[in-house]
């Protein structure tokens, strides 16, 4: 508990220290959405009602995993590069707690600014979307899907040290991939969505927000079953790469 109340009250000062470089993150998500639907309106004669629900929740979600990815990989990096963080492996916690406390702490302050991106792309839109009870269970589904997400970041971080460039290819084309209606495609596609990280908790809350009738018990087991599928995997490649840089001397980042 005492570790993860350090990285909160890292993450809180940093926050304060640099505020205008976040403040300019923030309203560079917003000037994306505004770009997604002014264009759409342009091309397509307009994105109004269901449409306008499913673009907002799929990007309101693609920007909690952006915020979570790129600040666990730009944190590691930096602290990998910088020696802090072989100093961090001498804590007297393991490698595995010391980054899940990391990836909670994203998560919160992504969290917080996903909230806020929601609100600022409904006020820009004009479109107040109303939002069912049940959106809670996959929502808190996807952040738990981010740990696992989390910990694969970092296992790239600790094995290539330098993967700026493949984050900002990832995130973009996942982009892309949550704002696909999945939910409207064949049984086989739509099985086959539920492998990639959080898209079956997208599709479910798009058809809860637009008030469409959909199988309550394939979309819960398929979201339990993609949140245990990414944690694991996000769990053993970190155990790999944690072993790896370890018994080679690695752990630096030069």
């Amino acid at each position: 508990m005492i570790s993860f109340k350090a990285e909160f009250w890292r993450q809180f000062y940093l926050y304060k220290r640099y505020l205008f470089n976040y403040i300019s993150e923030f309203f560079l998500l917003i000037l994306m959405f505004m770009a997604i639907f002014w264009g759409g309106s342009l091309v397509g004669g307009g994105v109004l009602g269901k449409s306008l629900n499913a673009l907002v929740v799929g990007y309101v979600l693609w920007s909690l995993i952006e915020n979570t990815i790129s600040q666990m990989g730009s944190t590691v990096m930096n602290n990998a590069k910088s020696g802090i963080l072989e100093q961090q492996y001498l804590m007297p916690i393991s490698s595995r707690r010391l980054f899940l406390n990391k990836s909670i702490a994203n998560i919160v302050v992504a969290f917080v600014q996903a909230i806020l991106i929601l609100i600022a792309v409904m006020a820009i839109s004009d479109h107040w979307i109303s939002f069912p009870v049940i959106m809670i269970v996959p929502f808190i589904l996807a952040l738990l899907t981010t740990v696992g997400l989390g910990y694969l970041i970092v296992s790239l971080v600790l094995r290539f040290k330098r993967i700026g460039s493949t984050l900002v290819i990832f995130q973009y084309i996942y982009l892309g991939i949550l704002l696909v209606n999945f939910e409207n495609c064949s049984n086989l596609t739509k099985c086959l969505s539920c492998l990639l990280p959080i898209c079956p908790m997208v599709s479910w809350m798009r058809l809860a927000v637009n008030n469409r009738p959909y199988n309550l018990a394939f979309y819960l087991s398929e979201s339990i079953f993609n949140t245990v599928l990414w944690l694991i995997i996000g769990l053993l490649v970190f155990n790999l790469a944690d072993k790896y840089v370890k018994k080679n001397g690695t752990l630096s980042f030069y």
